[in-house]
């Protein structure tokens, strides 16, 4: 059976009568205009705002065109607008409100087109109302819609324009007020859209019509809520043209005090006991966010009178004791936290350290207690805003920092594992640190807490926070001010001199009157622990700026009259201190007249030494008068013989050899000016201490002990003398932890998987000997307790029926003279022990600081042919040392001794073949004692410079030291068991290869 042709589109353009189908037909009239349409509006819910304001413009051209259809068109527009704003796709609200607003000023202004606000509200209406029995999502969208064709509406300028009469204007006011009151989210989005419309156009607005919201608002009594609030504080400002209600706020306004209680209860959305408000008023919901009263509120608090006057109160009952009451709920300070973001980033910097109360700070601290609060991300949102502000606004870190601390806690950092206070710091202007520190400064002389113990723990952390500040700003422009670039004129800042004025007051002096509690021997131990920790922390600095920041802090403790020193010293001391004042002033001058700079440096590094010396006294070190007298010795025949520079090395030497930051600082910053003086013998001394043994032994050699001083240790130990006393590591900021530094090589060729292997065995070999010697010394002690009790009682092939006999009153009076014996046996034992590891901890520190000073020498003086004289007590040292550490860093100070020359193009200027052809013979012998790759490639470095330095003396040179090779490669070859790697000969070759193409 046949089908029936379809009409096609010619068919029906050839025969118009012909009947068509009206869904057809409707195909048919769908033309390329209504495409480029539906695009347009397409284009209206596009997430990127650019496409969406493009694609609003477009459809106000498309419907500015003049024809018979334009006002038909622009109310169909109208209609799918209104409808388009029902969308759930959140962008579309947006790009719909923004077209519409367009659309219905392009209407409005359209003469004869018949569109009026009254018809306006009503489509509104009608396309956004939803039936009763559609979802919850939907009826919030529809719902969502209406009022973002209100704001439309708004923006479209109806309430300026003179066409719109005043009932339609009503009208409109009413509708909004009707879905304002519909639900309390939508009462917070119409009040955030009349709020937003007021403050944008309200003075364009004719009186009237502003009367007529005003009117509205107090008749649906809404002027109590966060929003009315808002509003009425906005309208305020037209007085001259709005009559406000009277009755709603009895004294003047919201924000008068004696409205702050039911202002506070208004803004949190607690209900309000008030008759008139016809349960209008806040219903005491969840919020989830701050209303954008919250702004408003704050703005208007931080103007005018009002900043000082009334802010701290109104933050206080609102805040303090409405948001952060202890009773408050978790959701209640939530909204809290969220409230003082927003304060902090908006509010004056003089007033930003009243927003920090006892509640809100001690909520943020025990938030911050531990990830499993519920607040716990809440808290540390309200910090980063802090954060940000500083960051902004560098001066107003001051009053955040003092209310964290004075509020919080001193140590508000470690309480809360944030890094708040610490970020701060560093971000804080100049100014803002002398605010801070002077606010530290007060709390130190006057704690918070009255009970003694308290108050040291409070003053010790606040001491800690005063260092910090001192490590967080390195930058000599932060320190220093009045600089010209020779650094002649500089000066410490205000901030650090009160930060050492604070440690010399409490440390050095006797305490004033507004000291309270009294200090006591903890806190001045404290006190000038710190401040030597600073100055170490200023050693960091140039010469110039170290020497200028010491010389401040000796005048502060010389012009300190109530000092200690003052009282306790003796006559001879206070003439040394004296004479020592005199030869700083001399040197001083001497800096500013010489125009030589090595001799000015000369002469600043005299000076810092003794500076330096002058603080040890008033630390009251036993030895610091000595090492005064013969710094001037020194000082006095400096340049006139050799011994100077020798006994300012043995100087030097003592301040290294201690387990202190600063000394080994000030030594570097010295040694650094005096390299060049160094001689043979003060050189020698260095090196000697690298060869000492690393253990107790070594310790007595090197520091002098002998045996009188091992022989009264020992009796000191059988004596049983203990005074239980341990270090405490938080006191000695200044002193240097051995473990806790680890160096690097910087490049070790070719992999160091053998080195870790080595490294790995030694300790598998190390923990060997311990087990066996704890073994020995567990047989031992069976032994001697078994002789002890003259029993079988410990015997392992001994009866059980024995072992479980017990002892009589006698037998165990008989036994205990014994028992004690042999216990101090044990004793002795283990303190020997705990001796040999603070001794060998003690001898690697000090080679370390050796091997820093060794890495300045090379640097200054790579050219002197003393600095040959390194190579083989460095590769000595790497071999035979027990620190990994150590031995790396001995490794890093040949590798920049060869650096320095490289990058000068310069090599020892020696004079005679010899001595080096016999160090380099050294060095082939010290390759065959060790297997480890450092110490091969250490040794192959060392060859290989001596081989240079040769061949730059007399290119014939060459085959002596291919001769010495030749011999090492000949013994490596016969011996299986060679030590040697074969890369030395690898790396000789390539070297020799390298250098004929350069020749």
């Amino acid at each position: 059976m046949g089908g029936v042709k379809r009409a096609h589109e010619n068919d029906v353009a050839a025969n118009p009568e012909q009947p068509v189908h009206p869904s057809r037909k409707r195909r048919l009239d769908y033309t390329e205009a209504d495409a480029q349409l539906a695009k347009i509006y397409n284009d209206l819910a596009d997430d990127v705002q650019a496409v969406r304001i493009k694609a609003a413009g477009e459809v106000v051209r498309n419907l500015s065109a003049k024809s018979d259809q334009q006002i038909e068109r622009i109310e169909k527009a109208i209609a799918r607008l209104i409808k388009g704003l029902c969308s759930g796709r959140k962008a579309a609200r947006l790009g719909f409100s923004i077209a519409l607003s367009e659309v219905l000023r392009l209407g409005l202004e359209l003469k004869g087109s018949g569109i009026t606000l009254g018809k306006i509200t009503a489509k509104i209406s009608e396309f956004t109302t939803i039936a009763p029995t559609a979802g919850g999502q939907e009826r919030r969208d529809y719902l969502l819609g209406r009022r973002f064709a209100y704001q439309a509406v708004l923006q479209s300028g109806v309430g300026s324009n003179a066409t719109v009469s005043i009932q339609e204007w009503q009208g409109f006011v009413s509708a909004v007020l009707e879905l304002m009151c519909e639900r309390q989210w939508l009462r917070r989005e119409c009040g955030a859209m009349l709020y937003e419309y007021l403050v944008g156009v309200g003075k364009a607005i004719p009186a009237d019509r502003l009367q007529i919201l005003v009117d509205g608002l107090h008749e649906k009594s809404l002027w109590k809520t966060p929003e009315g609030v808002a509003i009425w504080i906005t309208l305020a400002k037209h007085s001259s043209k709005v009559k406000l209600p009277k009755g709603v706020w009895q004294h003047n306004g919201p924000l008068s005090a004696p409205e702050r209680a039911v202002l506070s209860k208004v803004i949190q959305e607690i209900p309000i006991d008030d008759e008139q408000q016809g349960g209008k008023a806040g219903s005491g919901s969840r919020q989830t966010a701050p209303s954008f009263a919250w702004p408003v509120i704050l703005a208007e608090y931080h103007s005018g009178h009002r900043l000082t006057s009334e802010f701290a109160q109104f933050w206080k009952q609102v805040v303090e004791s409405g948001l952060f009451h202890t009773s408050s709920s978790a959701e209640r300070k939530a909204l809290g936290f969220q409230v003082l973001a927003m304060a902090v980033s908006s509010a004056p910097s003089t007033v930003l350290r009243q927003l920090f109360t006892p509640n809100l700070t001690r909520c943020i601290i025990n938030q911050r207690a531990g990830s499993q609060r519920y607040l716990f991300d809440a808290a540390k949102a309200a910090l980063n805003a802090c954060i940000a502000r500083s960051k902004q606004d560098p001066t107003a870190s001051s009053g955040v920092i003092q209310g964290l601390i004075e509020e919080g806690a001193a140590n508000f950092d470690q309480v809360t594992k944030t890094k708040t206070v610490e970020t701060l710091l560093g971000q804080s202007s100049t100014e803002a640190l002398l605010d801070v520190v002077t606010f530290i400064q007060r709390l130190m002389r006057k704690p918070k807490h009255e009970e003694q113990s308290q108050a040291d723990a409070q003053r010790r952390m606040l001491a800690d926070l005063l260092l910090s500040i001192v490590r967080s700003h390195k930058e000599p422009t932060e320190l220093f001010t009045k600089q010209d670039p020779k650094h002649k004129s500089a000066s410490p800042a205000a901030w650090l001199n009160v930060v050492l004025d604070t440690f010399i007051e409490l440390g050095y002096c006797e305490p004033k009157d507004d000291v309270s509690p009294a200090l006591s021997e903890a806190s001045k131990s404290i006190c000038r622990s710190r401040l030597s920790s600073c100055v170490a922390q200023l050693m960091n600095l140039p010469l110039a700026d170290a020497a200028t920041a010491v010389y401040g802090l000796l005048k502060a403790l010389r012009a300190s009259k109530n000092s200690y020193f003052h009282s306790t010293a003796s006559k001879e001391t206070k003439a040394l201190v004296k004479r020592t004042d005199k030869a700083i002033q001399d040197a001083q001058e001497k800096v500013a007249k010489t125009k030589n700079q090595s001799k000015a440096a000369t002469a600043q590094a005299f000076a810092l030494l003794f500076a330096m010396s002058v603080l040890q006294i008033y630390n009251e070190e036993p030895d610091a008068v000595p090492a005064l007298e013969d710094l001037h010795a020194c000082a006095g025949d400096w340049g006139k013989n050799t011994e100077s520079a020798s006994v300012l090395v043995e100087l030097l030497l003592s301040f290294v050899s201690k387990q202190s930051a600063l000394f080994r600082k000030l030594a570097e910053q010295v040694f650094a000016a005096f390299t060049g003086s160094l001689t043979a013998d003060g050189l020698q001394s260095m090196l000697d201490i690298l060869s000492q043994k690393e253990s107790l032994t070594g310790q007595q050699e090197l520091f002098a002990q002998g045996d009188d001083l091992q022989a009264g240790a020992e009796q000191e130990e059988e004596e049983g003398s203990d005074d239980g006393s341990a270090i405490d590591v938080e006191d000695m900021s200044d002193v240097e932890m051995i473990d806790g530094e680890t160096f690097g090589a910087d490049g070790l060729e070719e992999g160091s998987d053998d080195e870790e292997d080595d490294d790995e065995d030694s300790e598998e070999s190390s923990d060997e000997e311990e087990g066996e010697e704890d073994e020995e010394e567990l047989a031992a002690f069976d032994k001697k307790l078994a002789e002890a009790l003259g029993s079988a009682a410990l015997d392992p092939d001994g009866d059980e029926d024995d072992q479980d006999s017990d002892m009589d009153d006698e037998q165990m009076m008989a036994v205990e003279p014994a028992l004690e014996k042999v216990f101090k046996e044990i004793k002795k034992r283990s303190g020997k022990k705990q001796d040999n590891k603070e001794a060998k901890d003690n001898i690697i520190n000090f080679k370390n600081r050796i091997l820093d000073l060794l890495t300045i020498y090379v640097k200054a003086q790579h050219a002197s042919i003393l600095a040959l004289d390194l190579l083989m007590p460095l590769a000595i040292l790497i071999r035979t040392t027990t620190s990994k550490p150590t031995a790396e860093k001995a490794f890093a100070v040949l590798k920049a001794y060869f650096e320095a020359c490289n990058k000068h193009k310069t090599t020892p200027a020696v004079d005679d073949a010899e001595p080096v052809l016999a160090l380099l013979a050294s060095v082939h012998e010290e390759m065959t004692k060790d297997g480890s790759k450092l110490h091969a490639n250490a040794c192959s470095r060392a060859s290989l410079f001596l081989a240079k330095t040769l061949v730059a003396l007399d290119p014939s040179h060459y085959s002596a030291v291919a001769a010495k090779y030749a011999a090492l490669q000949e013994k490596w070859w016969l011996d299986p068991k060679s030590k040697v790697h074969g890369s030395v000969f690898t790396e000789w070759t390539s070297w020799s290869i390298a250098t004929r193409k350069q020749a």
